[in-house]
């Protein structure tokens, strides 16, 4: 069994609905958002769980929006939450390595406990940063 199909195998047998979608990324809901697995075809173990696009940067909020970031990279640990490439909103993902099914397992229920509350997370840090 390859990443894609034992992601997928763990992610329903977990209770969610995964699917593919056209970059071979296993799309999914949780806490009503939709998340991503990307799963490389590398023979390495590598996931990575992405909460995409969660909060829009209003103008003129740039550099309030990038220390929020780089606050909660530094204090939530295997979350990195960043700028995406349009430059107008954050996303945020959980990178990890696993060993068997179990660990990934393991790493993808951490993962979706710490990204289900980033969003809350990042407004309360970005209310408090502009104090």
């Amino acid at each position: 069994m390859n990443k894609q199909q034992l992601t997928l195998s763990i992610l329903q047998k977990m209770g969610y609905s995964p699917e593919l979608d056209d970059d071979g990324d296993v799309r999914f809901r949780y806490q009503m958002k939709n998340f991503y697995a990307i799963v490389s075809n590398d023979d390495d173990s590598f996931i990575s769980i992405v909460l995409p696009q969660f909060y829009e940067i209003e103008e003129g909020e740039d550099m309030l929006v990038l220390a929020t970031c780089n606050k909660l990279t530094r204090d939530v640990k295997l979350a990195k939450v960043f700028i995406d490439q349009t430059l107008k909103n954050v996303s945020a993902s959980c990178e990890f390595f696993y060993v068997n099914e179990d660990s990934l397992e393991q790493n993808l229920c951490y993962s979706l406990r710490i990204l289900g509350m980033v969003r809350t997370a990042f407004k309360n840090k970005k209310n408090e940063l502009f104090k």
